[in-house]
């Protein structure tokens, strides 16, 4: 272990290592840089997704005057969207496609509509979404019809797999193939909410099929119109929407679509697994076309060749998923890397588990300590981020009471940037023995402040012991690095404290420094209610010191301040302790009244 440095972790995400095994230089990192690429980014990005939850938020109190957060009844999928969707959100266009999806599936599945109605509205809904989604691709494939050897029947195949029927036969009739422009006019004659085909028709074109060979674009195009749902070659979107739209009956749900689907790449059917779309960068779009055995066989696809083998599969397959089997935990259904390369990124995961466990109780998972988990970890990510406050009204979703107060008390601490006294936050007790309001407080500071007291309703005392904790970090590094450095232009120095204080003897300006972080300790203390803390601060650090440079002023105003609740101190303690120096100073202070009399008398 001489040798070794071990990652030293710090407040606010940052990180203290060595950058080699034999380099002797310290590097100082942060967690935000290995989780977003632009931190201004990820602080709009996540503060525009934390605001569509805080919009649907009520904030109370219970017994123990600890708060706690409900969910309007009226909160669905479709209201969040619809807060997400303003022009100063900055969660992409995907993100919301795939939350429109949500509401498509689950939104829908919570009403008391008839089951017949339901479901035909699901599947309209799902067609409409996926010719939505797959639109780009169907273009970059139409742009590529024309090199095929049968420009028609390319396009049309291109045209189908967006279920863009009318367009179609459009493509059809302007290449005077009216034979093939009537055949895909006939598709889904049978079919309600987009899907289902004449299956009479389909039994005609399989029997044309087994005749003599077709081209092999047209080929293509009749495999589909007879429901066969040919996928090589498509991305995966399409390959179900294949199945949805012209393998499905009318009576089919989109969950007998979604189980088809997994059933046929599970198998090894040649069909496009459903990876995540963040996998394939530019110049590997190919890729999302390619089966498992494709992707094993090309060296470019070692990662999804991994993800596959750990069951990580598209954030929209996922929710597909969920919806085909509800007993299917979240947990497993909702990775991270469904969404997003960096497996610490948590955003997206808790979201929709919110959305699907808390908002529309559809979902669930296996153990509950893991939509807390999910919580936590979103919680850290906005501490790291700079946004404490966001994190403690995420915090305040934990499912657990005593861990939920903890949890924040404890991000308190962390996340203070400093022990100064603020505008939104002055001390309850002692205030007059500080210098003033922090002139190092920014309005980001005293609005994040202003948040946790007013809008979350934390309890001032979590606030107040939060602050005498960072100041005794504060006081401990002043009296390390300050006195040992004894440099009176040292950063931390200031104009005389005590000197203020008393009009006493002068007191050194390095002195002052460790004095005011002294005082700022022992005055959160006593607004904290740690009176037998604070009494104990006295007698190690203040009391002596005082004494010593005869400033009797300043520690019988600081006595003072503690004897107004020296009830919540240890009586022994107090007796031999802070009562022995009041004694003392009123001793002090009759002296010369003494020697006056004495004085007269002689």
């Amino acid at each position: 272990m001489a040798r070794s440095f071990r990652v030293a972790f710090g407040p606010q995400g940052q990180l203290v290592y060595l950058q080699g095994k034999a380099s002797s230089v310290l590097t100082i990192d942060n967690l935000a840089h290995h989780l977003h690429a632009n931190h201004d980014d990820a602080v709009a990005l996540h503060t525009s997704t934390v605001r569509a939850q805080w919009e649907h938020s009520v904030i109370s109190t219970g017994d123990d005057e600890s708060p706690q957060v409900s969910f309007r009844e009226t909160t669905s999928i479709a209201s969040v969207l619809a807060v997400l969707q303003q022009t100063d959100s900055a969660v992409s266009s995907e993100e919301q496609r795939l939350l429109e999806l949500a509401a498509v599936l689950f939104d829908e599945s919570a009403d008391n509509t008839n089951e017949h109605v339901r479901m035909i509205r699901q599947r309209q809904g799902v067609t409409q979404w996926l010719m939505g989604a797959v639109y780009d691709a169907v273009q970059r494939d139409l742009l590529h019809a024309s090199k095929s050897q049968s420009p028609a029947a390319a396009a049309v195949f291109a045209l189908l797999s967006g279920h863009r029927i009318e367009a179609a036969c459009l493509a059809a009739t302007a290449h005077r193939d009216y034979r093939l422009a009537t055949l895909v006019a006939q598709s889904g004659s049978g079919g309600v909410g987009g899907g289902g085909n004449d299956k009479q028709m389909q039994a005609l074109l399989r029997a044309q099929l087994k005749g003599p060979a077709f081209a092999p674009e047209y080929q293509r195009v009749y495999e589909v119109l007879a429901g066969d749902g040919v996928a090589a070659g498509l991305d995966w979107k399409r390959a179900f929407g294949l199945g949805l739209w012209f393998t499905q009956t009318p009576v089919d749900s989109v969950s007998s679509a979604v189980q088809s689907f997994q059933r046929d790449f599970e198998r090894g059917v040649q069909v496009a697994p459903p990876l995540p779309s963040w996998l394939f960068k530019p110049g590997t779009e190919d890729l999302a076309a390619q089966s498992a055995d494709e992707l094993r066989e090309d060296r470019r696809g070692e990662s999804a060749v991994d993800l596959l083998q750990r069951g990580v599969y598209d954030a929209v397959f996922q929710l597909l998923r969920l919806f085909a089997q509800p007993a299917y935990p979240l947990e497993r259904a909702l990775p991270s890397e469904a969404f997003t390369p960096a497996r610490g990124d948590v955003r997206q995961s808790a979201m929709l588990a919110w959305l699907l466990a808390r908002v529309r109780r559809c979902r669930g998972f296996d153990d509950m300590m893991s939509y807390d988990w999910l919580l936590a970890s979103w919680a850290a990510q906005l501490e790291v981020l700079g946004l404490w406050h966001w994190a403690c009204y995420v915090l305040l979703q934990l499912s657990s009471p005593p861990h939920r107060n903890h949890a924040i008390r404890a991000l308190l601490e962390r996340a203070l940037p400093n022990s100064l006294p603020t505008v939104s936050l002055p001390p309850a007790i002692g205030a007059d023995l500080l210098p003033g309001i922090s002139s190092d407080s920014t309005d980001a500071v005293e609005e994040q402040i202003r948040f946790v007291l007013q809008e979350l309703q934390l309890p001032r005392s979590w606030l107040f012991a939060a602050y005498a904790t960072r100041s005794r970090y504060d006081r401990d590094w002043a009296e390390t690095h300050v006195v040992r450095s004894r440099v009176p232009s040292a950063p931390l120095t200031t104009s005389s404290h005590f000197g203020r204080l008393a009009s006493a003897q002068h007191v050194a300006p390095v002195l002052d420094t460790v004095a005011e972080t002294i005082l700022q300790h022992f005055v959160w203390l006593l607004s904290a209610n740690q009176a037998a803390a604070a009494h104990a601060v006295v007698l190690q650090r203040i009391a002596p010191d005082a004494v010593l440079r005869g400033e009797y002023h300043v520690l019988k105003r600081v006595l003072e301040h503690l004897q107004s609740v020296q009830h919540l101190v240890p009586r022994d303690e107090w007796m031999a302790g802070g009562q022995v120096y009041l004694t003392f100073i009123a001793s002090i202070d009759e002296l010369p009244n003494v020697l006056s009399s004495i004085a007269s008398g002689a």
